[in-house]
């Protein structure tokens, strides 16, 4: 009886595998639109942020794409695009054109956020065809 058990479930959990991975496979995945770079400095008070994270959320959003940097030490950023549904996670540097919301995530410990890691919304902007330089200046704490 141990036995059938064990096969039935084997045969069942080998099932699985076939059906998952006939889906994954199936999935289209988007394709990429044109990118334009973008890069930036993050600042507070005049003085850049010590990391974190800039996210810039499509306005309309286009929930198959994240478009986001990491920050670093010296306040830079340089954005770029994935697909969220690729489960490669294939990166590609630059971002839509179009309008965004932007919002900046502070570093775990960045003691100019005043100890929070709450999102802070910084404003809306256009990122348009060709090279962006976009400075975000995030507000008085």
């Amino acid at each position: 009886m141990l036995t059938r058990t064990l096969s039935a479930a084997r045969v069942l959990g080998a099932a699985l595998v076939i059906l998952s991975s006939g889906c994954e496979k199936g999935a289209k995945l988007a394709d990429f639109p044109e990118l334009s770079p973008v890069k930036g400095v993050v600042k507070r008070d005049g003085k850049p942020v010590k990391g974190g994270t800039v996210r810039f959320n499509p306005d309309p959003d286009k929930p198959e794409f994240l478009t986001n940097s990491e920050v670093k030490d010296d306040g830079t950023y340089s954005l770029t695009t994935v697909r969220t549904n690729d489960s490669k996670g294939e990166r590609k540097p630059g971002a839509p054109p179009g309008k965004y919301k932007v919002s900046y995530i502070p570093a775990l410990g960045d003691q100019t956020a005043g100890g929070k890691t709450d999102p802070v919304e910084v404003k809306d902007i256009t990122v348009k065809t060709g090279d962006n330089d976009i400075p975000i200046d995030l507000p008085k704490k």
